[in-house]
């Protein structure tokens, strides 16, 4: 009996021992400066479990076996670090890492973190790395919508636009975030280049599909730009120049904390001729960031607070009255709160502000006057929970308060006053299944219990992501997702160059649009610096907003429902080992509207686009770039023929003789394609020290071979006008 008793003590105890588990958390960050180091690998090595960190440096890892456990933080462009950490059961154990970069980082071309945790449900996400930004040949301006642009299942409508379309959907269907905060005008200079200085991106997130149920709003794509909090350690500042602008640039820390300002102004508009088919463009603009990040342990423990501001303004003044005049701007204000608690929970608060404001001033000219005003005040709050199997289940809310005024004088001179406003209030949740190594999927869902518009959309919005590795090596994942979106810009895609572009609420006659989209995918890692995807997607969209095409007097609305429907295929192929990067992809792509059940092509869409990108480092600060882009012609309207229409003046008929006037009879809509478009644009840098002073100068060739893109025919000549030419273009930049 004693021998059984003592059997079962010691049973017992190596059964508790057995499943005896702690959990681990904490930061990770890079030692030069303190900023978050995103997507991170952390590796417990005894039992190979990993996690990467979040756009925080934020990491979790539950259900390690108590004792002393070796655990290993990596990433690229760092020194790997170990540490022997003593894990206690049923305790959370904090571990903050700082990691070292290496010695030969400024030569390197490094740009992506390692790769994702095999159970990662991440379909229809890129991840896009500040140094990726600097790489790709600009002409004027760094830009990121440039290498948005690069991404397959992305296209645009020209050279002298940065604004970008995927996977056919329109230009409004997609959201820029900063900080959280939507952009709603997000573009300089008519649309030549964004308004968010690259200065302080840290990374970009873009959704192209799939976003789970943190996300809504839009119909397309988001693109959550996660900006840098500041060095923490010393201060820096600097400058730089280009042939179109100047910005200034300054960080460095502050009690508990870092800030971190940027601001850039226009002071030579004549070089945007060249975008403009040599018109003039007396365009100026400037924009102004700035954040300041606070953590103090003995206030609040594990927390972090940031208040962030963004403004911009665009102003076309032409000196001739004749002409008119616009005046477009922006301003965010923002305020968050995060919190890692003592249970493995995380939260995040968020209060911002968003506003916008455009004009056209018609002078003396035949405009007519038009203003629009954006108000959107967003409370939001998420919750994230981590289960010991490593599941997550995520609750979260937002509400917010959206109005817009919309002034517009018709044809006839009598004003129109469009001034609608409303709350939306939407609650949304998901849970992560993560316990199996080789499977994951996320299902959540989007509650629309206010609504903005008065046809609102459905009430649920159901999102799934799956994934399964069937090796280490490939993964296979698959996402199905329905969309929702209440706002939209009065635009008509006819509209080549359009500056004026108002946001208004859905008008109450027509219904709110929604999308389902379903993707399907493989990802391959082929070699540890090479990786292959393979994407495919449908996406079924319903009540698009278009122009009533047969409004005939004032009482016909001016806009009606379409639908619409877009499918492809997209491939990208990373290899970046040290000194050089490259970057393939291409996309194979319909888009269809159907108006007035007549299906015909948008101007965006496009059949097949790739992209070459591909960078080397030549050594002693050199570096060298090139991007390839190739597309199908987009479509457009072609002339038919022409007929003549007599003309009735007005004077008495004994002064009048009969005059016949030209009139173009349109052929189908869209029903002609441009032949295909295809450039190369290069650049060099170097990169050197002077005393304390680091300095990069680099130059920049727009469209090397000259190649005679055609941008669109004149309606009233039938001139073949051109998009960029050949186009050189220099900066300089100075660090302290």
């Amino acid at each position: 009996m004693s021998k059984f008793i003592y059997f079962l003590i010691i049973y017992t105890l190596s059964v508790e021992l057995c499943f005896s588990t702690g959990s681990l958390r904490g930061f990770v960050t890079d030692s030069t400066n303190g900023e978050a180091i995103v997507y991170a690998n952390v590796y417990i090595e005894s039992t190979q479990q990993g996690v990467a960190t979040d756009t925080r440096g934020y990491y979790f890892i539950p259900s390690i076996p108590s004792g002393t456990q070796l655990v290993i933080v990596s990433c690229v462009g760092y020194k790997t670090k170990k540490n022997d950490i003593a894990i206690q059961n049923n305790k959370i154990t904090e571990l903050n890492v700082e990691l070292i970069p290496t010695t030969f980082q400024i030569d390197d071309l490094y740009i992506y973190g390692q790769k994702s945790a095999e159970n990662e449900t991440n379909l229809g996400l890129e991840k896009i790395y500040a140094r990726e930004i600097e790489i790709l040949p600009t002409g004027i301006e760094s830009d990121i919508f440039r290498v948005i642009q690069t991404s397959p299942g992305v296209s645009t409508t020209g050279d002298i636009t940065s604004k970008y379309y995927v996977r056919g959907g329109g230009s409004d269907q997609n959201v820029v975030l900063l900080n959280g905060a939507p952009i709603y005008y997000p573009y300089h200079a008519l649309g030549t280049m964004s308004v968010v200085d690259p200065e302080i991106i840290n990374m970009l997130e873009f959704f192209k599909g799939g976003f789970t149920s943190q996300y809504g709003g839009r119909l397309s794509s988001i693109l959550n730009i996660v900006t840098k909090d500041g060095n923490k350690n010393k201060f820096q500042g600097g400058a730089q120049a280009s042939f179109l602008s100047g910005k200034l640039f300054l960080q460095g820390p502050i009690p508990n904390g870092s800030f971190f300002v940027t601001g850039r102004k226009s002071y030579f508009a004549d070089v945007l001729k060249k975008y403009f088919n040599n018109k003039d463009a007396p365009f100026d603009f400037y924009d102004v960031t700035f954040k300041v990040s606070y953590s103090n342990q003995a206030i609040d423990k594990d927390s972090k607070f940031i208040v962030h501001g963004f403004a911009s303004g665009d102003f076309v003044d032409y000196e001739d009255e004749l002409k008119e005049n616009y005046s477009i701007r922006n301003q965010i204000i923002g305020m968050t709160w995060d919190k890692v608690w003592s249970s493995p929970l995380f939260s995040h608060f968020e209060l911002s502000y968003s506003g916008f404001q455009a004009e056209v001033i018609p002078n003396l000219s035949n405009s007519k006057p038009r203003s629009n005003q954006i108000v959107d005040i967003t409370l939001k709050s998420d919750f994230a929970y981590v289960y010991d199997n490593k599941d997550e289940f995520g609750i979260g809310m937002e509400n917010k308060y959206f109005g817009s005024k919309l002034n517009v004088l018709n044809l006839y001179g009598q004003r129109m006053n469009y001034d609608e406003w409303g709350w939306d209030l939407t609650i949304y949740s998901n849970y992560k299944f993560l316990r199996w190594e080789k499977i994951g999927f996320d299902i959540g869902v989007r509650a629309k219990l206010l609504a903005i518009s008065k046809k609102r959309p459905f009430l649920l919005e159901p999102r799934f992501n799956f994934t399964y590795h069937p090796t280490a090596l490939v993964s296979l994942k698959a996402s199905v997702g329905r969309y929702s979106q209440e706002v939209l810009t009065l635009t008509d895609e006819n509209e080549l160059i359009s500056i004026f572009e108002p946001w208004i609420i859905i008008p109450d006659y027509i219904e709110a649009p929604e999308a389902t989209q379903f993707s399907a995918g493989l990802e391959m890692y082929i070699t540890e610096n090479m990786t292959f995807e393979i994407e495919g997607y449908y996406k079924l969209i319903d009540n698009l907003i278009d122009i009533n095409r047969k409004k005939f007097s004032a009482k016909d609305n001016d806009y009606v429902n379409a639908d619409g429907h877009s499918y492809g295929a997209e491939i990208l192929l990373k290899f970046q080992p040290r000194d050089f990067f490259i970057k393939l992809s291409y996309a194979l792509g319909w888009a269809y509207k159907v108006n007035g059940g007549k299906e015909y092509y948008p101007r965006y869409d496009v059949r097949h686009s790739a992209n070459i990108l591909f960078g080397i480092n030549f050594g002693n600060g050199w570096q060298g770039n090139l991007m390839w882009t190739f597309n199908s012609g987009m479509p457009f309207t072609p002339i038919a023929g022409f007929y003549d229409r007599l003309d009735f003046p007005t004077l008495p008929p004994s002064l009048y003789s009969t005059n016949f006037i030209p009139v173009i009879f349109w052929g189908d809509k869209n029903s002609a394609r441009l032949p295909v478009y295809h450039r190369l644009d290069i650049s060099a840098s170097k990169e050197f020290e002077i005393f304390i002073t680091d300095i990069t100068i680099g130059v920049n060739i727009i469209n090397v071979y000259n190649k005679k893109n055609i941008f669109y025919f004149d309606r009233d000549t039938g001139e073949e006008v051109y998009m960029l030419p050949f186009f050189p273009s220099a900066f300089v930049k100075v660090e302290l």
